[in-house]
This record gives structure tokens, sequence and C-alpha cells, in this order.
């Protein structure tokens, strides 16, 4: 048993530890809140913790996961395992009611829910079962001298004086502070602990709190599966694109627009949202190149009164000036004079004269050059129409958005849901080897538990005869997803397209396949359109050559972008 001092001059040997070091901060795991985490008063505690200027200690917060196997978890917001004692601390946000018939807790903007045991209760009742555990892996904490308290914080309110608890081991709203009163109340709790275990052996030896760590750590930073992972980065999608809502503004002072987007900026979302606006009093055409990209949007659009969606190869039977209102999405597709003729032509006041949306991809447009008629888009702007820039990413993650950049130079905007998984490149031989490499990767997809309808397989080539998706042992349950739009029961099927069907469109996984070194030369708009069209996963079958045709298309960007 190591030897002990006393509890008074442990505490100024660590107050004197943290003082030298006012530079660091605590390190706290994980190291970011979790989204999962609703409680404003954890968080609150989760950012006082994070400042503490402490390069000691080490406090973990529970996550709060669904695949968390220990029930322990759940009871026990933070563990400070610090060079004094480990320290239980208990965070009860929002009211709380002392009744008859127990406690009464109602975090902010939730129900409020009933509990027999109150919160020093709780955190005592989870402080024992932490430390029987941990004496199970490591042997008695007393004979390691390791003391364990604990602390309950209510940062909203200030509960009355209880026999209850000792003031010590409690934190109220108006000394809590917002967090400024929390490094004091640690002190404070600490000298309790201490005075109340003087066999513990202060200052806990380095080598013991990594070992208590090691122990507790797993069960606090568990790593969530993929699909778990990336239904928390659609989450954070479906908030960001719904800011780009305010973009809507424009159209009631604006009677034409263009907007212009890179993939992944809501473009898309936005224009099937402007639709239902002009269709309360309005026949709205919303049409695009793609008939793929058509199909969705209908479906989507499904059943608004006053809107109709038709891909631009169907609008040669269409009636002169039939509608009010016209939204092209990919309109770089169809900036020719021949395309914007018959656009006019099926809108009251044509072009010069009637209101619409142009809504283009910037980055498509400067690398397929060849199919852009800058003479028609300066038609265009030339209408008295209004410029709007949609700045912000809402379907990439950072991970995907700088593979992006690297290799074709384009600008995505700001990637703000999340760093996300990094793109995986798998090096494959011929497109037998490719097949069994892709077999491999959905294998570990279904273990992940990631349905088939969230993984997409996206071919270069485009010819289903030669793609190494007809290799695979699933071909047989693939779907093109040209053939799944508005059919619900192929839903659940893994899906493949040509880069063509799937441009406009997206799923959580792509699988990028039918690489080959001579398709990539000058498809820059190719490889944007693959890479972009995966939300939180992207993977990549190289065949021999490719990778090095990515660098040069990268190097060729780098220097064309130094020329500019």
């Amino acid at each position: 048993m190591i030897g002990t001092v006393s509890a008074a001059a442990c505490v100024c040997s660590v107050r004197g530890e943290l003082s030298s070091r006012i530079g660091e901060c605590m390190r706290i795991i994980p190291s970011e809140i979790s989204d999962k985490t609703m409680s404003r008063g954890e968080r609150l505690v989760f950012a006082a913790l994070k400042a503490l200027p402490d390069s000691t200690g080490v406090a973990l917060h529970s996550l709060h996961l669904p695949m968390h196997d220990y029930k322990r978890v759940g009871e026990v917001d933070f563990v400070l395992i610090t060079p004094s004692l480990l320290l239980f601390i208990e965070v009860k946000g929002g009211r709380i009611a002392r009744t008859d018939a127990g406690w009464e807790y109602q975090p902010r903007n939730r129900r409020p829910h009933f509990s027999k045991e109150g919160p020093f209760g709780q955190v005592s009742s989870g402080m024992h079962a932490l430390e029987r555990q941990l004496g199970q892996k490591l042997g008695n904490l007393r004979d390691h001298g390791v003391a364990g308290g604990y602390l309950v914080i209510t940062p909203d309110v200030d509960l009355p004086e209880s026999t209850e608890y000792a003031p010590e081991t409690y934190l109220g709203a108006r000394a809590f502070d917002g967090g400024k009163g929390l490094a004091a109340a640690l002190h404070r709790a600490t000298d309790f602990w201490l005075s109340a275990n003087r066999w513990a052996a202060t200052p806990m030896p380095k080598e013991l709190r990594n070992r208590l760590l090691a122990e507790i750590r797993p069960q606090f930073d568990k790593v969530p599966g993929l699909k778990v992972r990336m239904s928390a980065l659609e989450e954070t999608f479906e908030k960001l694109t719904n800011e780009q809502l305010e973009k809507l503004d424009e159209l009631q002072d604006n009677p034409r627009l263009l907007w212009h987007g890179g993939a992944g900026s809501g473009k898309t979302f936005l224009a099937a949202e402007a639709a239902r606006r002009w269709a309360v009093h309005h026949r709205v055409l919303v049409t695009c190149a793609s008939p793929t990209l058509a199909t969705y949007l209908a479906q989507r659009l499904a059943p608004e009164e006053n809107i109709t969606v038709l891909p631009y190869g169907a609008l040669a039977e269409v009636a002169p000036g039939l509608f009010d209102r016209l939204i092209v999405d990919e309109a770089q597709d169809l900036m020719t004079a021949e395309s914007l003729d018959r656009l006019g032509g099926i809108l009251k006041g044509n072009l010069d004269g009637g209101r619409w949306i142009f809504m283009l991809d910037r980055n498509n447009q400067i690398l397929s050059p060849e199919r852009f008629d800058t003479d028609a888009y300066e038609y265009l702007q030339s209408l008295g129409s209004t410029s709007v820039n949609l700045s912000r990413n809402c379907r990439n993650t950072e991970s995907i958005v700088n593979q992006v950049q690297i290799y074709t130079g384009a600008d995505l905007g700001v990637a703000i849901a999340g760093k996300g998984e990094p793109v995986r490149y798998e090096e494959v031989r011929t497109a037998d080897d490719e097949a069994a490499a892709l077999d491999r990767h959905l294998d570990s997809l279904t273990a992940e538990q990631v349905g088939s309808g969230l993984i997409t397989l996206v071919s270069l080539s485009g010819d289903w005869e030669t793609s190494s998706a007809r290799r695979s042992r699933r071909a047989s349950k693939i779907r093109r997803l040209a053939d799944t739009q508005g059919r619900t029961e192929l839903n659940n099927r893994i899906t493949w397209a040509s880069v063509q069907d799937i441009k406009g469109l997206e799923n959580r996984v792509i699988c990028l396949i039918d690489l080959e070194p001579e398709l990539l030369d000058g498809r820059l708009d190719a490889v944007y359109v693959a890479f972009t069209r995966a939300r939180a996963h992207l993977w990549v079958a190289c065949r021999p050559g490719v990778q090095k045709a990515l660098l040069r298309l990268g190097a060729m960007q780098l220097k064309a972008g130094a020329a500019r």
C-alpha cells in the first residue's frame, strides 16, 4: 500500500500544480459532446470542465448512446480522475421538486418525470457500482489508496439546505454561475471527501490513474457504429438545409432569380420549397435535364396542386404560356439559346417578363464549359435577374469536400456538418477483383447495420454489361437507380447508377466503381458529380493507373489555381 499524506497537504499540492499549468485545460473524453445529449445542464457542465485550467485531471462524460452495454453509464453523468480521488458528478438541469412521493425532474422544454431516488442517492449508487466493478479488475480500491466522492450540480435552480446532503457535495445555480463557480466547487468537494477518507493515498501515481482510465474509458468512449454515426450526420444535414430557407425570402421581392451553389448547397431542396410557396396562387412548372431527377422531384412534390414536374425532353408537347412560374434545377445543363427559347415559350410573359428561378452549379459550369453557353447565361442576367449565392455545403462531410477540392479544384462552399468518415480508396486489379472487393465492402456495411437502400453504386463507365457490379454476388438484387424512383417497394435495394443518372441526386453511401484511367481524361465534371453524391461515406475502387490519374487531375487544378 502506498504511503499517505494529509488531505490538506494533498489539496495544496494539487492546487499548486494547477496554478503552475494555468495555460493547459482539463482533458475530457469524448473531446466533443454528443449530439444525442439533450440536457442543457450537462452541456453547460461539459463546457465548464473543458475550460478548467487543469492538465492533471481527466473528465469522462457518458454519451447516453443506445449501444452502451453497461447500465451504470446511464446513471452517472461525469467521472473525474484526479491526482486526489475519483469524483462522480450528477447534473440535474431544469426544474426540480421534492414531493411526498419522491422527486420530480423537468428539464427545459421537456416533460417532467418522477423518481423515488433523489440526485444524491443516484450519484452515490452509481459511484459504488463503478467502485465494485473496478475492484474486480484492479483489486480493492482502498488497498490502492483510491478514494471516491461525488458532487451534485443543478445549474438552473438552487435546492434548499437539507440534512440529506453535505453542503460541500452540492453546487446550485447561483454558485455555479454559468460555469464560473465550478473550479471552486471541485476544490471544496475534494477537501470534503479527502477529510472523510483520511486513508486515501495522495497524490495518486500517474500509472495508477492511467490504469483506472483504461478500465473506465471503454464504457464512456465506446465508438458508435457507422449506422449511428451516419444518422447523427443526417440530423445535422437536415438542420443545415433548413437554414437555407432564408433564401426563399428573395421570392417576394425579385421576379427573376439566379441561384448559384455547388453540389450539396441545397438547391434541389430550395427548388421544391419555392415551388410549394408559388403554387398557393399560381401554376408552377419544375423542370431539369435529367429524367431521373425529374421523377425524384415529382415524387417529393406529389400530390401538390398547381405543380407540374417534367423533364426538359417532355416540354415539346406543352402548350405555350401554360405556366405562371418556372423553376429550372441543374440549369447549367440547359444553358443554350435553344433551351431558353423553349422554356420561355411555355411561361406567361416569357423569360423577359415572367417570374422564374434558374438553379445553377457554378462548378459544373466551369468543369464542363463546352456544354455551357456563356451568351445564353449573359442573356438571363440581362433580364433584370438577381443572383443569390449559396455558400454552405449541407450535404457532404468535410472529408468528402476536401477530396473533391483536391482532385477538381471545385468550390463546394463551407462544409459545416462535421468531419465524417475518411474517404476510402481500395486498389484493385481487374473487374473481377473489383467485384470481390466491392462485396467485401458491402459485407462490412451490412455488419455495421447500414441498410441496402442507403447504398448506391456509381459507375464511371455507365455500362451495366461491363460493370463490376454485374459480377458481384449481389448482382441479382441490385436495381438501377432510375427504375427505383417512385417505387417504394424498391426503397430497400442497393441501387446502381451512371454518373448522369445520379446527377442532382444523392445517397448516404456511395461506392464509386468502374474507373479506368482513360475514362478520367477530361472528365473533371464526372469526378465532381460522382464524389459529391455521398452524404456520409464514400468508397472508391481504383484500378491500375487510376490513383495516378486522379493525382494528375489534382496537380492540373493546383497549377490552374496558381495561374489564376
